[in-house]
């Protein structure tokens, strides 16, 4: 039977709940509706102390948070905390360097120099208002410098490498898994089945009469084949019923099974559940239609994308069997992408095949990595699992996304960079070890200062497209997107914004004096980022962050003229300093202002937009036109398809994004060109 509910907070839900989890909250913490968000939420401390006394303002400022340290040299670290409040105003920030003051800062930030190589130093913070109230110290930070010396003014930046290697293959953790024999009879009106290797397809009473062996034997065939690839060559596991020793299994939807009440010419196909003995079985539910895609004599247009679709459902039951992303429902989707986009293109040599909404993130870095339908209509942002997004007049739904950014979930962007710079075992080792959400898991196994890097080191490299051997696709992704009108994706819409021109790079406005302050509509989201073109010249290039939001960096970053991506040291306040060793292609150097945050908090950390001011400093003419494509610099060939490429995933996501319930679009004509058009498709 199908179960009826919110329409982007269905879109992963098995008929029989099999997520009822997915877009519920943390332990310990009660459900919400989709627009009072999820997870534990923040609180500040309504604690104060008093100084001075008669009429005059006596209550000291709310205590700061912990300083997070960012940076660290031989001789420096950039520290920055979550703000006080008081009841006038907070004047200012008093550092604390072992218990001894050693500096003062207007904002939630501030650099500490002069320091020793190899020393470890304990650093917190107090605040302070124009009274001379001072709130109790912070909770302090323990920093040890580098050893060595702090390098050159402006040297380029090398990321380091990262440790521990987020690496899982189930191998590790099931060594004698093999094949199965026998199949889990979880469902008493089977009559049939049909089984190989490691899959069995299953149907009732009423099977349309277009599904026979001649389509069943190619399918089993296709799933034997694309899932042995991710088990043996890529360590991924089976699902729950063959690592319990049953064949994964597919089942016929609308032929009289226990799975549903639809007839045998109904269409659909998507990821299910059976519950049988206490537990709840993962399968792929399929209608006839997707089923005789695979059949020789199928004279389908779609019939290529169908047969793709039931290998994605595939990997959402071995998803589900996972213990990972239980609150990340962006997670998914591009994790199941990611998978079936990386075992084609190794197979197969081809880096041209990326799926359109890849490009999101990359037109529109301002959203979070953690981001469901994208940047809505209020400004806001769709939570991890959809959070904010569904709205309703009665049974209408509200649209309240943005045409094309409404579908950055089904892209794979960050996985794609997490399997470049972490390894390609990093993907599965969040579905194994981060029970809630992505970024939060991570931490637990990078830690709080390589989380943040991590995240920045995105943001930088997405600003040059520097993605190695997916690089041209994503420039050609962003070619296709730059400049086209982004408002609401239908009517009726919730706020009708006005139209935003796409661009990478972020609006701004100059005082006259060289400080920019950027649209606030398009600052950075948390985990966000802001790239501002600039105009440079001579050697040696300086801008001066002033960040308002907690948690920010600022990088400078530029494709040299012989292609080589250069970037600066990261800073999280004060001077920003690259030496142009290599002429910048174009003249023009991108100042990326990032967020580093990785815990969602619910409503506050959805909503939230992080500002910051940036001074122009030494060879820096002003701001180079924000609707030009300075990414596109040469250095890295276009695509060149001679016809279809051999792998699309747009092609594999031919699901009706919006449509009700359970009801997805397996099996329609036409709904490749309507998913290109309307980009109302989904998983």
């Amino acid at each position: 039977m199908k179960t009826e509910c919110g329409k982007h907070t269905c879109l992963l839900m098995s008929i029989l709940l099999l997520f009822f989890t997915l877009f519920g909250c943390d332990t310990g913490s009660s459900s919400s509706s989709s627009t009072g968000g999820c997870g534990t939420g923040s609180s500040s401390s309504s604690s104060s102390s008093t100084s001075g006394g008669g009429g005059a303002d006596i209550l000291a400022p709310t205590v700061p948070g912990t300083p997070t340290a960012v940076n660290i040299t031989a001789a420096s670290v950039s520290l920055s905390w979550t703000v006080s409040s008081d009841n006038i105003g907070v004047a200012g920030y008093q550092v604390l360097r072992n218990g001894t003051a050693v500096t003062t800062a207007s904002l939630p930030s501030a650099t500490i120099t002069g320091l020793s190589a190899n020393t470890t130093y304990s650093f917190a913070v107090k605040a302070y208002d124009a009274a001379g109230n001072y709130s109790a110290a912070s909770g302090a930070r323990s920093v040890t410098t580098a050893s060595g010396g702090g390098g050159g003014v402006g040297d380029p930046y090398t990321w380091p490498n990262y440790s521990p290697t987020l690496n899982y293959n189930f191998r590790d953790e099931f060594p004698a898994i093999s094949q199965p024999t026998r199949n889990l009879n979880d469902c008493p009106e089977v009559v049939g089945e049909q089984s190989s290797g490691w899959w069995t397809f299953r149907w009732g009473p009423n099977k349309n009469s277009w599904v026979t062996s001649a389509a069943i034997t190619p399918m089993l065939a296709r799933m034997n084949k694309d899932f042995a690839y991710f088990r043996d060559i890529m360590g991924w596991p089976p699902d729950q019923r063959a690592q319990q020793g049953y064949r994964s299994a597919i089942y016929l939807y609308g032929s009289g099974l226990c799975t549903d009440n639809a007839s045998n010419t109904a269409l659909g196909g998507w990821q299910s559940a059976i519950a049988y003995n206490g537990q709840s079985w993962p399968m792929v539910l399929l209608s006839y239609y997707p089923v005789y895609s695979f059949d020789p004599a199928c004279t389908y247009s779609d019939k290529i994308s169908q047969q793709g679709a039931v290998v994605h459902e595939g990997i959402h039951a071995i998803l589900a069997s996972l213990p990972g992303c239980k609150n990340a429902a962006w997670f998914h989707e591009g994790g199941n992408t990611w998978l079936q986009q990386e075992a084609s293109a190794r197979q197969t040599g081809n880096y041209s095949g990326m799926g359109f909404l890849n490009g999101c993130p990359f037109l529109a870095p301002f959203m979070p990595i953690e981001c469901y339908s994208g940047w809505l209509q209020d400004d806001s942002f769709g939570g991890p699992s959809a959070e904010g997004v569904d709205m309703f007049s009665g049974s209408q739904q509200i649209c309240t996304w943005r045409t094309y950014l409404g579908g950055t979930q089904y892209g794979n962007a960050f996985p794609t960079f997490l399997g470049q710079v972490l390894g390609t075992g990093s993907i599965a080792w969040i579905w194994r070890n981060c029970p809630s959400r992505v970024l939060e898991g991570m931490a637990a196994g990078l830690g709080e200062a390589q989380m943040r890097r991590l995240i920045g080191e995105y943001r930088a490299k997405q600003a040059l497209i520097d993605m190695k051997e997916w690089s041209g696709n994503f420039m050609q992704l962003l070619d296709d997107n730059f400049g086209r009108s982004i408002g609401a994706e239908w009517q009726p819409s919730w706020k009708n914004p006005a139209a935003w021109i796409a661009t990478p790079y972020a609006k701004t406005t100059n005082n006259g004096s060289g400080l920019l302050t950027p649209d606030y509509r398009t600052t950075p989201g948390w985990s966000g980022a802001n790239q501002i073109p600039l105009r440079v010249s001579g050697n040696l290039v300086t801008v001066n962050f002033q960040p308002i939001g907690t948690n920010m960096t600022c990088q400078l970053a530029y494709r040299a003229t012989d292609g080589t991506p250069v970037y600066s040291k990261p800073v999280s306040s004060g001077d920003c300093t690259l030496r142009l060793d290599k002429s910048p292609a174009s003249g023009v150097v991108i100042a990326v202002i990032a967020n580093t945050d990785y815990i969602y908090y619910g409503e506050s950390t959805r909503k939230a937009h992080y500002d910051y001011r940036l001074q122009l400093g030494t060879g820096v003419a002003g701001t180079a036109d924000i609707n030009t494509r300075w990414y596109d610099t040469g250095a890295i060939a276009k695509i060149q398809n001679g016809g279809q490429p051999s792998y699309n995933i747009a092609k594999y996501c031919s699901h009706a994004r919006h449509a009700s319930g359970h009801e997805r679009a397996f099996g329609k004509t036409g709904d490749l060109a309507l998913f290109r058009a309307n980009l109302t498709k989904k998983d």
